[in-house]
């Protein structure tokens, strides 16, 4: 191990001087082409970065492909990028060789194998692609993907996670069953939806239950013929009056992709190293009130010389959207809907992170210890050698800042009921003004996708 470790650390002193900008500031050129709305130039960047070349962030570089074609409402070529991130994903397969590097180094020359909400994510860009195609049997494979990649995270956190449940899937699902017209499935996945936003989103991340879902699920009762349970949940969403009407027949939903997700920077701790005997030595921040023993054998006296050390850890910082709520207006005023938020990705981003932190901080720890068990025993030999060890132990102490950075700080949707014929839907959001021409079918629902991925600064936040 102390082999690996040399030549890790001498691989690492070019690499981490090169590497010392969040993953963010290295690729800001793009993320400013795509503010602007400018997704060509984007992709062109794209293809000329480093990301298409590094096998370490092939995900990366396939989720910012696939996102990008997806703003440019290129589908089809879309779906094609996303299909080979999700075939990564499925078929991952860690570099040991790589994998003990970073152990002993940092992580960001592992392979990135992706967040767990972005894995889960990832088909929600598959089905409103298949949406957005037609392709309605697709879009509901994709939505039964996204419930077994979140059964395998719960299962993986052995159900001490918090982002267990995502109700924006159920939501997804039941949106497309409602267009398949099998209503009684998409009853279900609504009550499920609901029952996921009222008993974990509203509670633990102030995620409210959407009004546009109240109203699904009324009327997909109702079309079921569940009468005691549209009648139930009228009488508590305050809904008396509502009625089916022939105008639900014809229907449009309208997903409004909104702002951009958080990206990630570092924070580091300070721990002191305090001799506890018998070879343990305690890494201790009387702060944050963290003691945690760690056996260092004969090298115990030597590592508790160096006083502290610091470790490096994962952060999010949001990117506040410009625009804060939207409506649509059809056909000049005469008709107006109001988006509701189904997911807030900002939100389950920190929620996620905080799932890991105590994994995170295990990994963290273990790997700055054997740091520093490197740097006692060098000390012993040569105290002029061990201190150059520990400036370069703290030079490549260094966090994984990377993460996809396309997708959408919050998404929405409406659900527009009208007559059948050519329309005119007017978008409106803060100072943001945008005319879709649609057709609306007879007994049918056409989907349609606006993207809005300006933001209006940061805000560096715990939670």
């Amino acid at each position: 191990m102390y082999k690996t470790f040399k030549i890790a650390l001498l691989f690492a002193v070019v690499f981490s001087i090169a590497s010392c900008a969040t993953f963010y500031q290295q690729n800001i050129k793009m993320m400013d082409a795509a503010y602007k709305g400018d997704y060509t130039t984007a992709n062109a960047i794209l293809e000329k970065s480093k990301l298409k070349k590094q096998k370490r962030n092939q995900l990366l570089y396939l989720l910012n492909k696939g996102s990008l074609l997806f703003m440019e409402n290129k589908f089809v070529e879309s779906n094609t990028y996303f299909q080979q991130a999700d075939y990564l994903i499925e078929d991952f397969q860690k570099n040991y060789l790589t994998a003990a590097t970073s152990f002993v180094v940092n992580p960001t020359i592992q392979a990135y194998e992706g967040e767990n909400f972005e894995k889960v994510l990832v088909h929600y860009y598959s089905t409103i692609n298949y949406l957005m195609l037609g392709k309605l049997d697709e879009a509901l494979v994709e939505c039964k993907r996204m419930e077994l990649k979140l059964q395998k995270i719960t299962d993986y956190y052995k159900g001490k996670n918090n982002y267990k449940n995502d109700a924006f899937v159920y939501l997804l699902s039941g949106i497309v069953y409602d267009a398949q017209k099998d209503y009684n499935a998409a009853f279900i996945a609504y009550r499920n939806a609901y029952n996921v936003y009222k008993d974990e989103y509203q509670p633990s991340m102030g995620i409210a239950i959407p009004e546009q879902l109240k109203e699904d699920l009324i009327r997909s009762a109702l079309l079921t013929g569940f009468t005691e349970e549209a009648n139930t949940y009228k009488k508590e969403f305050k809904l008396e009056d509502f009625v089916l009407t022939n105008e639900m027949k014809n229907q449009a939903v309208v997903f409004w992709n909104n702002g951009l997700g958080p990206i990630k920077d570092e924070w580091s701790v300070n721990f002191s190293i305090i001799p506890a005997g018998n070879g343990y030595v305690n890494f201790t921040n009387w702060d944050l009130g963290m003691n945690i023993p760690f056996y260092a054998g004969n090298d115990a006296k030597e590592m508790a010389k160096l006083n502290f050390i610091r470790v490096a850890f994962p952060k999010y910082i949001t990117r506040e959207p410009v625009i804060k709520n939207a409506i649509l207006v059809i056909d000049s005023l005469q008709k107006t809907y109001a988006f509701s938020e189904a997911e807030n990705i900002d939100k389950i981003a920190y929620t996620s992170i905080n799932d890991r932190f105590l994994k995170e901080m295990s990994t963290a720890l273990a790997r700055l210890a054997l740091k520093q068990v490197a740097v006692a025993a060098t000390n012993k030999n040569n105290e002029i050698a061990g201190s150059a060890l520990s400036i370069l132990n703290a030079v490549t102490e260094k966090a994984d800042t990377r993460n996809w950075q396309f997708l959408p700080h919050t998404i929405n949707y409406a659900r527009i009921q009208t007559s059948p014929g050519m329309h005119t839907l007017t978008f409106k959001g803060g100072k943001e003004l945008i005319n879709i021409p649609i057709e609306i079918k007879p007994n049918s629902t056409i989907f349609k996708i606006i993207q809005s991925p300006n933001f209006n600064g940061y805000t560096d936040r715990k939670k």
